[in-house]
């Protein structure tokens, strides 16, 4: 199946080999975030059939050491190809089966797509009974920096489509029939929160036009939900 197929060009060229320059194992602190989200999966589900929507080089799916077989989809050749040296296949996603995932998994990944209630969708068929979909690093239009601002620390304009809110995505999901199991604004036990700075820097964002950018409890969730 040809990955170009499946993705419009204009997006194709936003997810070019230099937004993959620090998905290589190469960041630490993503690697910290990786084992906690590894985490909240495994207490789900601890193992069986992932597809890792968006998979980029693999490296989630490696450094939380998935047991069981893994899927990905991604649209850049490059990512594709290291993808598949740390054990993705490619031959199986959201779209071409049913019933056959026990989890898939969104990481940091619904707000690049075009489509992504047609993902969400094709994810329900595509899910075994009792199977979870995972949404991590999702943003949080619901959240006070991004009300206060209309932006978020890790938003590209030129790359996100769909900016959710915790309300309103939750919704979402009920309504393609999910059950949510658990969501949580992930702040305090993030790699990347620093206390003192970001309520200096929210401070900051009160009293200024400029966007200071900080990490911050609500910026993002993370969802998860079952098919029953």
């Amino acid at each position: 199946m040809k990955y170009s197929s499946k993705y419009h060009p204009s997006i194709v060229k936003r997810y070019d080999d230099s937004y993959f320059e620090n998905r290589f194992g190469n960041d630490k602190k993503r690697q910290v975030q990786f084992l906690i989200d590894g985490d909240l999966i495994k207490k789900f589900k601890s193992k069986g059939t992932i597809c890792d929507v968006g998979c980029s080089t693999g490296e989630f799916l490696k450094t939380i050491n998935w047991q069981g077989k893994k899927y990905g989809m991604e649209i850049n050749k490059k990512a594709i190809r290291e993808a598949k040296k740390n054990g993705i296949d490619f031959d199986k996603n959201i779209f071409s089966e049913t019933n056959f995932f026990d989890v898939i998994v969104f990481r940091g990944t619904i707000q690049h797509v075009d489509e992504p209630f047609r993902m969400i969708k094709s994810s329900y068929k595509a899910l075994k009974k009792g199977g979870i979909i995972i949404f991590l690093a999702v943003p949080n239009s619901d959240s006070l920096i991004y009300r206060l601002k209309l932006d978020l620390p890790f938003l590209s304009p030129s790359k996100n489509f769909f900016i959710p809110g915790k309300i309103s995505f939750c919704n979402a999901l009920t309504n393609f029939n999910f059950k949510i199991d658990f969501v949580e604004m992930p702040y305090w036990k993030t790699p990347y929160r620093n206390m003192p700075k970001d309520l200096i820097l929210f401070l900051f964002n009160l009293l200024s036009k400029k966007f200071y950018k900080h990490a911050f409890w609500g910026n993002s969730m993370s969802i998860v939900a079952s098919k029953s």
